[in-house]
């Protein structure tokens, strides 16, 4: 008698930038079923990808696998690259459940359209998707406004106040009155510190009732991505049309790469292990007032540190040896990506 295939259970990890959800997966990985195989399919707004990488490099052991789908959003191109990479993950982990993260400006309806859609209709199990959010985001105009923030809490079936313990009381107290005002009520809502909650929440089944209110939010903006290109092995090719390469006197090799979309513009470095970076420098470049959200892997000589900003909160901690150096800003107003490679630049430590 043939056995039965099971549909794997699938979750969406949604939140705006910053709001900690490849902290949420790492923790999620590390309290996964033992010798339970795992597969996360990451999408960055960046061409970089330092969520994957740093997933990658958190020694999660066997059992799980990373897919990384940078440059763009995921359900663009009629969700063409959301299932190539879905399919090709599919196929190499014969994963036991799946999570997706699509990027923190994407809008979530498109991304569960595909999947569920009549391809995945008798593979994927589409259970809850979980929404971070930071608390202090929803005493501000431009979150409130943002008609991605709002969709991404409205499709939720579980929301999750991530950084409880940078909130204020206030903050809380404003999280929990606003989302008990939704129509459908969320099967699950509480404050979580480090992206720490109990996997028994992905299990909750999807309230397929629950709709957007701007469905065409997506559509409507300007978006331009790169289009990646797939080699014959269908793996993805790493070097975008919008990329640029550099070299200086000192043979110093690095790689840039520009994107916009959704009312956000990206800029990525990536850079040859050999350059080594003034920590202190570092530090100073991405506090500097004119960032908003800045995240990096740097090689300090030393070792490795890991940067990240988030609005005004920033955090430092040291990192596995990497193959490269990365950074990654996003912000929702434009630079001059010129001046803001000299001041980068600047932080290169001299021989």
């Amino acid at each position: 008698m043939t056995q039965k295939i099971q549909a794997i259970p699938t979750n969406l990890i949604t939140g705006f930038l910053g709001s900690g959800k490849t902290t949420a997966i790492l923790h999620l990985l590390r309290c996964r079923p033992e010798n339970a195989n795992w597969a996360v399919l990451v999408n960055e707004f960046g061409d970089v990808g330092i969520d994957g990488a740093m997933l990658e490099q958190k020694g999660l052991g066997d059992g799980v696998f990373i897919k990384e789908v940078p440059g763009g959003c995921i359900c663009c191109a009629a969700g063409l690259p959301l299932q190539i990479a879905l399919n090709l993950l599919i196929k190499k982990a014969n994963p036991e459940r799946i999570l997706i993260e699509p990027t923190g400006v994407g809008h979530p309806k498109k991304v569960l359209d595909t999947l569920t859609g009549e391809f995945y209709k008798t593979v994927l199990d589409i259970r809850a998707t979980i929404c971070l959010v930071e608390a202090h985001k929803l005493n501000k105009d431009k979150y409130l406004h943002n008609e991605t923030f709002i969709d991404q809490l409205n499709i939720a079936d579980v929301v999750l106040a991530s950084k409880s313990d940078q909130a204020s009381k206030d903050d809380l107290d404003n999280f929990n009155k606003f989302t008990q005002s939704f129509v459908i009520a969320k099967d699950h809502i509480d404050t979580i510190e480090f992206g720490q909650f109990s996997t028994s929440l992905l299990d909750i089944k999807r309230n397929k009732q629950r709709c957007v209110v701007y469905p065409d939010a997506h559509t409507s903006e300007k978006h331009e991505h790169t289009d990646h290109e797939y080699d014959d092995n269908h793996t993805l090719n790493d070097s975008p049309s919008n990329s640029s390469e550099h070299q200086t006197e000192d043979n110093f090799q690095w790689q840039r790469f520009e994107n916009n979309g959704q009312g956000y513009f990206g800029c990525g470095w990536i850079f040859d292990r050999s350059i080594v970076f003034d920590a202190r420098k570092l530090e100073n470049f991405v506090n500097s007032e004119a960032f908003t959200r800045v995240k990096g892997i740097f090689h300090i000589g030393t070792g490795w540190i890991l940067l990240n900003r988030s609005d005004q909160q920033f955090t430092r901690e040291d990192y596995q040896e990497c193959n490269d150096s990365r950074v990654e800003i996003i912000e929702s107003d434009f630079h001059d990506w010129n001046q803001v490679e000299n001041t980068l630049l600047a932080c290169v430590k001299s021989e």
